[in-house]
Protein backbone atom coordinates (compact mmCIF):
# COMPACT_ATOMS: atom_id res chain seq x y z
CA UNK A 1 0.00 0.00 0.00
CA UNK A 2 1.60 3.14 -0.75
CA UNK A 3 1.60 6.06 1.45
CA UNK A 4 -1.14 7.95 -0.21
CA UNK A 5 -3.07 4.80 0.21
CA UNK A 6 -2.38 4.65 3.94
CA UNK A 7 -2.95 8.26 4.33
CA UNK A 8 -6.75 7.73 2.71
CA UNK A 9 -7.50 4.36 4.60
CA UNK A 10 -6.72 6.49 8.13
CA UNK A 11 -9.20 8.87 6.78
CA UNK A 12 -11.79 6.93 5.94
CA UNK A 13 -11.00 5.25 9.93
CA UNK A 14 -11.21 8.47 11.35
CA UNK A 15 -14.69 9.18 9.76
CA UNK A 16 -16.34 6.16 10.52
CA UNK A 17 -15.07 6.61 14.10
CA UNK A 18 -16.59 9.60 14.56
CA UNK A 19 -19.93 8.59 12.99
CA UNK A 20 -19.94 5.53 15.28
CA UNK A 21 -19.27 8.30 18.34
CA UNK A 22 -22.17 10.25 16.85
CA UNK A 23 -24.90 7.41 16.85
CA UNK A 24 -24.35 6.32 20.21
CA UNK A 25 -27.74 6.00 21.51
CA UNK A 26 -28.56 8.14 24.80
CA UNK A 27 -29.10 7.41 28.07
CA UNK A 28 -32.83 6.30 29.10
CA UNK A 29 -34.60 9.44 30.32
CA UNK A 30 -36.16 8.61 33.52
CA UNK A 31 -40.28 9.36 34.08
CA UNK A 32 -40.62 12.29 36.49
CA UNK A 33 -44.55 11.38 37.22
CA UNK A 34 -46.67 8.43 38.02
CA UNK A 35 -50.45 7.97 36.99
CA UNK A 36 -52.60 4.81 38.48
CA UNK A 37 -55.91 4.49 37.41
CA UNK A 38 -58.57 1.84 38.40
CA UNK A 39 -62.42 1.08 38.02
CA UNK A 40 -64.31 -1.01 40.60
CA UNK A 41 -67.61 -2.71 40.63
CA UNK A 42 -69.14 -3.45 44.54
CA UNK A 43 -72.33 -4.51 45.56
CA UNK A 44 -72.66 -1.70 48.23
CA UNK A 45 -70.88 1.15 47.56
CA UNK A 46 -69.97 2.86 51.20
CA UNK A 47 -68.66 5.95 52.46
CA UNK A 48 -67.86 6.41 56.00
CA UNK A 49 -69.30 2.95 56.46
CA UNK A 50 -73.00 4.24 54.91
CA UNK A 51 -74.26 3.44 52.26
CA UNK A 52 -74.00 6.17 49.07
CA UNK A 53 -76.11 3.67 47.40
CA UNK A 54 -79.18 3.06 49.14
CA UNK A 55 -78.07 -0.25 50.05
CA UNK A 56 -77.48 -1.42 46.34
CA UNK A 57 -74.70 -2.17 43.98
CA UNK A 58 -72.76 0.82 42.81
CA UNK A 59 -69.35 1.62 40.78
CA UNK A 60 -66.27 4.02 40.77
CA UNK A 61 -63.40 4.90 38.70
CA UNK A 62 -60.11 6.87 40.49
CA UNK A 63 -57.17 8.54 39.10
CA UNK A 64 -53.83 9.20 40.95
CA UNK A 65 -51.09 11.47 39.38
CA UNK A 66 -48.15 11.59 41.14
CA UNK A 67 -44.99 13.98 40.31
CA UNK A 68 -41.18 13.55 41.29
CA UNK A 69 -41.55 17.05 43.59
CA UNK A 70 -44.62 15.49 46.02
CA UNK A 71 -47.17 17.42 43.70
CA UNK A 72 -50.54 14.79 44.14
CA UNK A 73 -53.51 15.12 42.39
CA UNK A 74 -56.60 12.55 42.40
CA UNK A 75 -60.30 12.06 40.91
CA UNK A 76 -63.11 10.03 41.54
CA UNK A 77 -65.88 9.50 39.58
CA UNK A 78 -69.02 7.15 41.67
CA UNK A 79 -72.59 6.56 41.67
CA UNK A 80 -74.85 7.40 44.21
CA UNK A 81 -78.52 6.95 44.86
CA UNK A 82 -80.88 9.37 43.82
CA UNK A 83 -82.68 8.26 46.63
CA UNK A 84 -80.53 9.84 48.80
CA UNK A 85 -79.38 12.48 46.62
CA UNK A 86 -82.24 14.08 44.90
CA UNK A 87 -82.45 15.78 41.67
CA UNK A 88 -79.08 15.04 40.95
CA UNK A 89 -77.18 12.62 38.23
CA UNK A 90 -76.69 9.90 40.34
CA UNK A 91 -72.99 10.49 40.08
CA UNK A 92 -70.54 12.15 42.66
CA UNK A 93 -67.42 13.59 41.49
CA UNK A 94 -64.30 13.90 44.16
CA UNK A 95 -61.28 15.84 43.54
CA UNK A 96 -58.29 16.84 45.67
CA UNK A 97 -54.71 18.64 44.75
CA UNK A 98 -51.71 18.50 47.61
CA UNK A 99 -48.26 17.61 48.36
CA UNK A 100 -46.89 14.42 49.76
CA UNK A 101 -43.21 13.82 50.92
CA UNK A 102 -41.46 11.29 53.20
CA UNK A 103 -40.12 7.67 52.29
CA UNK A 104 -43.06 5.34 50.91
CA UNK A 105 -41.84 2.42 53.56
CA UNK A 106 -41.05 4.71 56.06
CA UNK A 107 -42.72 7.36 57.80
CA UNK A 108 -44.86 9.46 55.17
CA UNK A 109 -47.17 12.51 55.19
CA UNK A 110 -49.14 15.00 52.88
CA UNK A 111 -51.15 18.16 52.90
CA UNK A 112 -54.09 18.99 50.60
CA UNK A 113 -57.29 20.01 49.72
CA UNK A 114 -60.68 18.06 48.20
CA UNK A 115 -63.93 18.68 46.75
CA UNK A 116 -66.89 16.61 46.87
CA UNK A 117 -69.57 17.34 44.11
CA UNK A 118 -72.90 15.86 43.94
CA UNK A 119 -74.51 17.65 40.27
CA UNK A 120 -77.51 19.22 40.49
CA UNK A 121 -78.02 17.08 43.75
CA UNK A 122 -79.99 19.30 46.04
CA UNK A 123 -83.00 19.13 48.77
CA UNK A 124 -85.73 21.96 48.06
CA UNK A 125 -87.71 23.42 50.34
CA UNK A 126 -86.83 21.75 53.42
CA UNK A 127 -88.13 23.34 56.76
CA UNK A 128 -85.68 24.99 59.04
CA UNK A 129 -88.27 24.76 61.95
CA UNK A 130 -91.51 24.26 62.81
CA UNK A 131 -94.39 25.82 64.71
CA UNK A 132 -96.11 23.30 66.21
CA UNK A 133 -99.12 25.16 67.42
CA UNK A 134 -100.03 25.40 63.45
CA UNK A 135 -97.85 22.82 61.88
CA UNK A 136 -96.28 25.04 59.29
CA UNK A 137 -92.64 25.80 58.73
CA UNK A 138 -91.15 28.48 60.16
CA UNK A 139 -88.41 28.87 57.57
CA UNK A 140 -87.50 26.24 54.54
CA UNK A 141 -84.35 26.20 52.37
CA UNK A 142 -82.31 24.43 49.53
CA UNK A 143 -79.49 22.37 50.17
CA UNK A 144 -76.96 21.22 48.27
CA UNK A 145 -74.57 18.11 49.42
CA UNK A 146 -71.29 19.75 47.39
CA UNK A 147 -68.36 19.63 50.44
CA UNK A 148 -65.07 21.19 50.81
CA UNK A 149 -62.35 19.86 52.83
CA UNK A 150 -58.70 20.07 54.17
CA UNK A 151 -56.69 17.38 54.27
CA UNK A 152 -53.57 15.98 56.36
CA UNK A 153 -52.10 12.64 55.23
CA UNK A 154 -49.61 10.64 57.62
CA UNK A 155 -48.41 6.98 57.93
CA UNK A 156 -45.90 4.62 58.48
CA UNK A 157 -45.09 1.75 56.20
CA UNK A 158 -48.38 -0.27 55.96
CA UNK A 159 -49.93 1.97 57.87
CA UNK A 160 -52.08 5.28 56.63
CA UNK A 161 -53.97 7.71 58.01
CA UNK A 162 -55.95 11.01 56.65
CA UNK A 163 -57.65 13.96 59.08
CA UNK A 164 -60.32 15.75 57.10
CA UNK A 165 -61.63 19.71 58.34
CA UNK A 166 -65.11 20.33 56.95
CA UNK A 167 -64.48 23.93 55.67
CA UNK A 168 -67.61 23.99 53.33
CA UNK A 169 -71.20 25.21 54.89
CA UNK A 170 -72.09 21.44 55.48
CA UNK A 171 -71.08 18.12 55.43
CA UNK A 172 -72.62 16.07 52.51
CA UNK A 173 -75.49 18.09 53.20
CA UNK A 174 -76.01 17.43 57.08
CA UNK A 175 -77.75 20.55 58.25
CA UNK A 176 -81.30 20.73 60.60
CA UNK A 177 -83.26 21.13 57.39
CA UNK A 178 -82.19 17.98 55.81
CA UNK A 179 -81.36 15.85 59.03
CA UNK A 180 -84.93 16.82 60.89
CA UNK A 181 -86.70 17.19 57.96
CA UNK A 182 -86.02 13.64 56.24
CA UNK A 183 -85.64 11.71 59.62
CA UNK A 184 -88.44 12.49 61.26
CA UNK A 185 -90.92 14.13 59.37
CA UNK A 186 -92.13 11.36 57.75
CA UNK A 187 -93.56 9.89 60.86
CA UNK A 188 -95.10 12.89 62.00
CA UNK A 189 -97.21 13.39 58.71
CA UNK A 190 -97.80 9.80 58.66
CA UNK A 191 -99.54 10.58 62.21
CA UNK A 192 -96.61 9.10 64.70
CA UNK A 193 -95.12 10.90 67.97
CA UNK A 194 -94.08 14.30 67.20
CA UNK A 195 -91.37 14.52 70.36
CA UNK A 196 -88.48 13.06 68.53
CA UNK A 197 -88.65 15.61 65.80
CA UNK A 198 -89.42 18.78 68.01
CA UNK A 199 -86.88 18.01 69.94
CA UNK A 200 -84.12 17.82 66.81
CA UNK A 201 -85.76 21.10 65.82
CA UNK A 202 -85.40 22.57 69.12
CA UNK A 203 -82.63 24.75 68.88
CA UNK A 204 -82.20 27.32 65.62
CA UNK A 205 -81.06 26.24 62.27
CA UNK A 206 -77.48 24.81 62.74
CA UNK A 207 -75.06 23.12 59.86
CA UNK A 208 -72.14 21.00 59.92
CA UNK A 209 -68.92 23.13 58.84
CA UNK A 210 -66.14 22.77 61.27
CA UNK A 211 -66.69 18.97 61.57
CA UNK A 212 -64.10 16.61 61.50
CA UNK A 213 -63.08 13.30 60.46
CA UNK A 214 -60.01 10.60 60.69
CA UNK A 215 -59.13 7.50 58.94
CA UNK A 216 -57.01 4.77 59.75
CA UNK A 217 -56.35 2.49 57.51
CA UNK A 218 -53.99 -0.50 56.98
CA UNK A 219 -52.95 -3.67 53.95
CA UNK A 220 -51.13 -6.12 55.12
CA UNK A 221 -50.02 -8.95 52.90
CA UNK A 222 -50.78 -12.27 53.71
CA UNK A 223 -48.63 -14.25 51.32
CA UNK A 224 -49.00 -14.64 46.92
CA UNK A 225 -51.28 -12.16 46.08
CA UNK A 226 -53.55 -11.73 49.18
CA UNK A 227 -53.86 -8.69 51.49
CA UNK A 228 -55.68 -8.07 54.46
CA UNK A 229 -57.84 -4.63 54.46
CA UNK A 230 -58.81 -3.46 57.82
CA UNK A 231 -60.22 0.61 58.41
CA UNK A 232 -61.33 2.02 61.24
CA UNK A 233 -62.89 5.80 61.27
CA UNK A 234 -64.15 8.23 63.84
CA UNK A 235 -66.42 11.46 62.57
CA UNK A 236 -67.24 14.09 64.72
CA UNK A 237 -69.93 16.19 63.24
CA UNK A 238 -70.48 20.03 64.66
CA UNK A 239 -73.77 20.81 65.96
CA UNK A 240 -75.45 17.37 65.49
CA UNK A 241 -73.52 14.86 68.25
CA UNK A 242 -76.30 12.31 67.31
CA UNK A 243 -74.31 11.42 64.15
CA UNK A 244 -70.83 11.26 65.67
CA UNK A 245 -69.90 8.39 65.45
CA UNK A 246 -67.25 5.44 63.92
CA UNK A 247 -67.02 2.82 61.15
CA UNK A 248 -64.80 0.19 60.25
CA UNK A 249 -64.35 -2.34 57.38
CA UNK A 250 -62.19 -5.96 57.38
CA UNK A 251 -61.96 -8.02 54.97
CA UNK A 252 -59.67 -9.72 52.39
CA UNK A 253 -58.33 -8.98 48.73
CA UNK A 254 -56.88 -11.19 46.17
CA UNK A 255 -55.40 -10.44 42.83
CA UNK A 256 -56.09 -13.08 40.22
CA UNK A 257 -54.94 -12.14 36.20
CA UNK A 258 -54.87 -8.78 36.72
CA UNK A 259 -58.40 -8.11 38.57
CA UNK A 260 -58.80 -7.41 42.16
CA UNK A 261 -61.27 -8.80 44.07
CA UNK A 262 -62.17 -7.93 47.81
CA UNK A 263 -64.74 -9.27 50.44
CA UNK A 264 -65.20 -6.84 53.29
CA UNK A 265 -67.30 -6.75 56.18
CA UNK A 266 -68.53 -2.78 56.35
CA UNK A 267 -70.68 -1.26 58.75
CA UNK A 268 -71.18 2.38 61.01
CA UNK A 269 -72.21 2.79 64.51
CA UNK A 270 -73.56 6.20 65.19
CA UNK A 271 -74.82 8.09 68.30
CA UNK A 272 -78.08 8.04 67.11
CA UNK A 273 -78.73 5.54 64.33
CA UNK A 274 -82.12 7.16 63.50
CA UNK A 275 -80.51 9.31 61.17
CA UNK A 276 -79.36 6.37 59.16
CA UNK A 277 -82.94 5.32 58.78
CA UNK A 278 -83.85 6.54 55.08
CA UNK A 279 -87.45 6.40 53.69
CA UNK A 280 -87.63 5.96 49.74
CA UNK A 281 -90.63 7.49 47.91
CA UNK A 282 -92.46 4.23 47.99
CA UNK A 283 -92.26 4.31 51.79
CA UNK A 284 -89.52 1.69 51.57
CA UNK A 285 -87.08 2.18 54.88
CA UNK A 286 -83.75 1.33 54.84
CA UNK A 287 -80.75 1.65 57.48
CA UNK A 288 -77.52 3.09 55.53
CA UNK A 289 -75.59 2.04 58.60
CA UNK A 290 -76.40 -1.78 58.09
CA UNK A 291 -73.27 -3.95 58.78
CA UNK A 292 -72.98 -5.82 55.61
CA UNK A 293 -70.93 -8.23 53.68
CA UNK A 294 -69.68 -6.10 50.37
CA UNK A 295 -67.85 -7.79 47.51
CA UNK A 296 -66.06 -6.05 44.56
CA UNK A 297 -64.35 -6.71 41.33
CA UNK A 298 -61.57 -4.17 40.42
CA UNK A 299 -58.97 -3.55 37.72
CA UNK A 300 -56.00 -1.40 37.88
CA UNK A 301 -54.50 0.61 34.94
Amino acid sequence: MTPTQRAAAACCLLALAGHATAEQPKEPEFQHYSIDMEAKLLSDRKTRGVSDSFNGPGAEFNLTAAHESGLVGYLELGSVSKTLYPKGRGIVLTTAIGYRGGHPDGFHYGVGAAQEWFPRAKAEGAPTGIDWTTGEPTGVEDTKFDTSYGLIEFGYGLFYGRYLYVASKDFRGNNTSVLCGSTYLPDVLAGGDPSKAMACYDSAAQHTRGSQLLDLDMKYPLGGQTKLLAHLGYQKIRHFSGINGTDYRLGLMHTLNGLDFTAEVVGASLNNRDFARITAGDGQVKRMDRTALVVGMGRRF
